[in-house]
């Protein structure tokens, strides 16, 4: 199963508008900040996180029990502006485990914290990184690179939906999406042929395991000049 937890900031639009309309580089400034310290805090307790809209902050916390959730979510709301609350919830299907936790994190008031339940099982993460996409010679602007990044992600999203999966832009070439650690190379396989792209994937007992596993089979991916999908599984 897979363990989510998802990370409120309370008041945040209402917060924004209090800075004056001179204020997106503050905001930004702000978001960074949060960025650096969500990812921090959770790889030191094994878990992987990623901002959501910047008022919703997501993390794969499987093994990760009450103190430590609290302690990372403690540290955190040091940097934030507004009080924090946050949901927990595992499920095999890791779109209903986002789904639950969002659900638990809008009912808990400020610096609350619910959780649906904690799981020790696996979690598995797909590291998706698109081919030679910035070499290729159709492209002529920075940006017309962006929009089809995005078009991929929208892609990638859509087919990985059935297996749970949650997709979010890493920067650059690559994404990741986590999905049901039932999948198999041969689900994958498909979708690496439909958008050029090398897929690794990682199963492992937290979030911060399973992306190093994800991105080790993506490096031998390419450092063996391959394509298509490679699984790795914690020992």
């Amino acid at each position: 199963m897979v363990q989510v937890t998802i990370i409120r900031l309370i008041g945040y639009r209402e917060w924004t508008e209090t800075l004056g309309s001179d204020r997106e580089h503050v905001i930004q400034g702000i978001q960074a900040q949060l960025h650096r310290e969500l990812v921090n805090g959770f790889s030191k307790v094994n878990a992987w996180a990623h901002p959501l809209r910047y008022d919703y902050l997501f993390a794969i916390t499987n093994g990760v029990n009450r103190e430590g959730l609290m302690s990372v979510i403690k540290d955190l709301g040091e940097y934030s502006p507004v009080p924090l609350s946050s949901g927990t919830y595992a499920s095999d299907n890791p779109r209903i485990a986002e789904k639950e936790a969002f659900k638990l994190a809008m009912k808990a008031g400020p610096w609350g914290s619910l959780i649906g339940g904690v799981d020790d099982g696996l979690v598995a993460m797909a590291h998706i990184d698109l081919v030679d996409s910035t070499s290729s010679t159709e492209w002529t602007s920075s940006y017309q690179l962006y929009e089809h990044v995005w078009n991929v992600i929208n892609q990638v999203r859509l087919y990985l939906a059935p297996y749970g999966g949650i997709t979010l832009y890493l920067g650059g070439d690559n994404m990741i999406s986590i999905v049901t650690p039932t999948i198999r190379e041969e689900d994958l396989r498909p979708l690496s042929e439909l958008i050029n792209a090398r897929v690794g994937v990682g199963i492992a007992s937290n979030g911060r395991t399973a992306m190093k596993l994800a991105t080790e089979a993506l490096d031998s991916l390419r450092q063996q000049g391959k394509y298509g999908v490679l699984m790795l599984m914690e020992r």
